[in-house]
């Protein structure tokens, strides 16, 4: 049954540390069951400091609106290892979470203890398991891309669960990015490496990479399509402090393509220093705030169910 989650009181500070995120990966690596050690996957959400700057960035963002006497609610929707939801629900604030059960079969029972209401739920076919209302704030970053189906399920989900004035926050790749444009001027993809698509992936029945990315222009239409009014979209460069220190801490965990792509991104977030300041929509990232408007419903906007293939 959808349950509604309950806002404690006060938030514990304003913002977390740079050390604090560092120091949570390293938790949850050193917390993982010895299987997924020996698959690599400590290594893997270690690596998860490259992306630093941007959570952060979303914690602060989200905590400039707390309100007085009560602590926000926040869902993170596609959560993974659970970092973000878990240095959330340390700073005080009243955290979800969801995934796949890949994810959450794995971190659930690290990041529960912590405070995080981590649960299973498939959101192409799913209904988030939440009562109306529920949150002051969604987190939606770095997973829209992953869909291979439309998002408008996911958003109308997302927009239901939200309290009114409550806001959604996405980021996802810039489409329309410097470096897809160049790529295409000489004639190469913009999409996942096909070699890992064509032969890493043959034997997967889904494709984990990104399915389609998206444009500034077209993620204020899905947010606007789904009822919310769009306060913030802007292009934006992951932190180059962040990269910098993925790259002298955590380059040896690396294979050689892996630390060529790694030196690229560096680069790529310090050039986009220059695209911030010149204004232009260059950059690597979207970053967009809906706000859900008071007096909008959700009953109406509940998911259905995928219907079944047609049998042949």
């Amino acid at each position: 049954m959808p349950q509604t989650i309950h806002g404690r009181v006060g938030t514990s500070r304003a913002a977390p540390s740079f050390e604090e995120f560092v120091g949570m990966l390293d938790f949850l690596a050193d917390h993982l069951d010895e299987e997924a050690q020996k698959q690599g996957c400590g290594i893997w959400v270690r690596s998860g400091v490259a992306m630093a700057g941007t959570k952060l960035r979303i914690l602060r963002r989200i905590l400039r609106d707390a309100p007085d006497g009560r602590a926000l609610r926040l869902l993170d929707v596609g959560a993974q290892v659970g970092a973000l939801a878990a240095i959330a629900a340390k700073m005080g604030l009243e955290v979800a979470a969801v995934d796949y059960a890949s994810y959450t079969q794995r971190f659930a029972p690290i990041v529960t203890p912590l405070g995080v209401d981590y649960r299973t739920c498939d959101v192409s076919r799913e209904a988030l398991p939440f009562a109306d209302g529920s949150f002051d704030w969604v987190t939606y970053t770095d997973v829209i891309e992953h869909h291979a189906f439309s998002p408008r399920r996911v958003l109308a989900e997302i927009h239901r669960v939200l309290a009114e004035g409550g806001r959604i926050l996405v980021t996802t790749p810039n489409h329309a990015s410097i470096y897809n444009r160049l790529s295409l001027l000489l004639g190469r993809s913009v999409n996942d490496d096909f070699v890992h698509y064509f032969e890493g992936c043959a034997d997967r029945e889904f494709y984990p990479g990104h399915h389609r990315e998206y444009t500034k222009k077209e993620v204020g239409s899905a947010l606007e399509r789904t009822g919310f009014r769009v306060g913030e979209l802007q292009v934006f460069d992951e932190d180059p402090g962040a990269m910098l220190y993925f790259l002298r801490h955590r380059m040896n965990d690396l294979g050689a393509t892996e630390k060529r792509s790694a030196y690229a991104n560096f680069v790529a977030a310090v050039a986009g220093r220059m695209w911030a300041a010149t204004r232009l929509p260059f950059g690597r990232y979207l970053w967009a705030v809906g706000e859900k408007r008071k007096g909008a419903g959700g009953e109406e906007r509940r998911i259905s169910p995928r219907p079944e293939k047609p049998k042949v």
